[in-house]
């Protein structure tokens, strides 16, 4: 209804194919994302299907709201639904200062998982540390594959959760136990990379893709945003007249967390 409290939900499936209509509506075949597959809401006013409004307690801040929804449902589709991660097992987060890497980190940590995570700057490992991640590598001064197997004495990890794509790919296959899976949700670096089959399937290896999630996940994960167990980490807030510098903010890998950008008509 008018006035009342509202976070978007980016992902927009049809309701009518096989996977809607078995609750799996990220795997629709017509599934798109607002602001990548058609327009978005960077703009202060704008028209989104109603079914896509996640309603915001009060008391929830909207800078909150705003950056919680996006990468906290990817990370918990791909960790959990799809990546059963479970208590104790060994998990390696890369790109830890970034929206879904420090959302990944989090849920990992919660559900009891030891947490590996890659940054490029130590004052971005200080945060990934703070947010849950028991181990930290500077990916710049450090091969990570060396550290993974040093940490673990030898034995690697059992889930690597990598969106950065080719620069990483082949290092994470390294660093996954025997029985590991990788999990995806994205490639920033590059979707194809050359990948070494011959380690895949006689380590007996998992490749499993995710994106974004299902309406009852987003509900689940967001529940604990808004209680306060999960809490989206901001590295600057500006107002729409500066997206530009927003952007630049995300481009350059400046800062850990989210950036978040207000309505010049809320300032």
């Amino acid at each position: 209804e008018a006035g009342d409290r509202v976070a978007v939900s980016a992902g927009v499936a049809c309701g009518d194919c096989e996977f809607c209509r078995h609750g799996e509506e990220p795997m629709c075949t017509s599934f798109h994302i607002l602001g990548e597959h058609v327009r978005g809401v960077h703009s202060e006013t704008a028209a989104v299907p109603a079914e896509n409004l996640v309603p915001v307690p009060d008391g929830v801040d909207w800078e909150v709201a705003g950056s919680a929804s996006l990468v906290f449902q990817t990370a918990w589709r791909m960790l959990l639904s799809r990546g059963e991660l479970g208590p104790g097992e060994k998990v390696l987060v890369h790109g830890a200062s970034g929206g879904v890497g420090h959302a990944a980190v989090q849920i990992a940590d919660y559900v009891g998982a030891e947490v590996y995570a890659t940054a490029s700057s130590e004052e971005k490992l200080e945060y990934a540390a703070d947010v849950g991640a028991t181990h930290t590598i500077d990916y710049e001064a450090d091969d990570f594959a060396d550290e993974i197997r040093e940490l673990t004495g030898r034995r690697g990890v059992d889930m690597v959760v990598d969106h950065v794509g080719a620069a990483t790919w082949n290092d994470s296959l390294k660093s996954l136990a025997k029985g590991g899976r990788i999990v995806t949700c994205g490639a920033t670096t590059g979707g194809r990379p050359e990948t070494n089959i011959n380690r895949i399937f006689w380590n007996q290896l998992e490749v499993i893709g995710s994106t974004m999630a299902a309406p009852g996940e987003v509900d689940d994960v967001l529940s604990l945003v808004w209680d306060g167990t999960f809490e989206p980490r901001i590295r600057e807030t500006l107002p729409m007249s500066e997206a530009a510098r927003a952007h630049e903010l995300l481009e350059n890998r400046e800062g850990f967390g989210k950036v978040v950008v207000i309505p010049d008509s809320e300032l």
